[in-house]
């Protein structure tokens, strides 16, 4: 599952620092602050992702599991995975109207100025939708990776037997690279960014409905292990106070 699952949020995250990135590239970066002029680089929007992170994973443990707890939602991992897989596809949504924003800014320039014909590529960016724009899909996503990636992480750690405990880290790096790939080969679809946009966002909701169905089948041998692991350490705690006692 963890291998399926990373494949899938592999080819989605990293287009964070691709695709997202040629985005910002076309849009406004210039930004009045403190009484002086700055611009802010494309790449440099991507800096928010840890900044999100650092800030988000203590309001998560804190305040939104225990928030859902009190209102009746569950916080098993494969509802967390879920739950992340859904919020990440619909950043790439919000991706998606916000490059439908740009082509019509240009759009309806080329409508007031008959004589131009711009296209978004050679768009005056000082005209376009300003960069910062990104943040909420940024936030989002973030949001999203929080869900899935410590908790697949978690996940793995929890029920991977001591032997196969680093093997399972490894191959979740692994599927990242591999995600890569995948995204490689989809891209080939269309070169048109919004289609792709959407149609990232259609994969991903897709892989949570498959992810629910894998969860279903395996969740209740690895509980059953799981439960077996511990009553074997019980077992092993007894048997040394027994020792110890005589």
């Amino acid at each position: 599952k963890q291998w399926y699952q990373r494949r899938v949020r592999g080819a989605l995250f990293d287009q964070q620092s691709s695709r997202w990135v040629l985005q910002a590239r076309l849009m406004n970066g210039n930004l009045t602050m403190f009484g002086g002029q700055f611009e802010v680089k494309p790449d440099q929007m991507q800096a928010l992702n840890p900044i999100f992170i650092l800030a988000l994973i203590p309001v998560f443990e804190s305040v939104v599991y225990p928030l859902m707890k009190k209102v009746g939602l569950p916080t098993s991992p494969t509802f967390r995975i879920i739950l992340g897989m859904t919020i990440t596809a619909c950043s790439f949504v919000i991706c998606g109207f916000l490059q439908i924003a740009m082509e019509g800014k240009v759009s309806s320039w080329n409508d007031a100025h008959p004589g131009d014909n711009f296209t978004i590529d050679n768009f005056p960016k000082n005209e376009q939708i300003h960069i910062l724009t990104q943040i909420p899909m940024i936030f989002v996503i973030t949001c999203g990776e929080i869900l899935t990636s410590i908790t697949v992480l978690e996940f793995a750690y929890s029920y991977a037997p001591p032997s196969m405990k680093s093997v399972c880290q490894s191959l979740s790096l692994l599927t990242t690279a591999v995600g890569n790939l995948v995204v490689i080969i989809f891209s080939k679809v269309t070169d048109k960014p919004t289609y792709l946009f959407f149609m990232w966002a259609a994969i991903v909701l897709l892989a949570a409905v498959l992810q629910g169905f894998i969860c279903k089948k395996i969740q209740g041998p690895l509980d059953e292990y799981r439960l077996k692991e511990l009553e074997g350490k019980n077992d092993g705690v007894e048997l040394k106070e027994k020792d110890s006692a005589v």
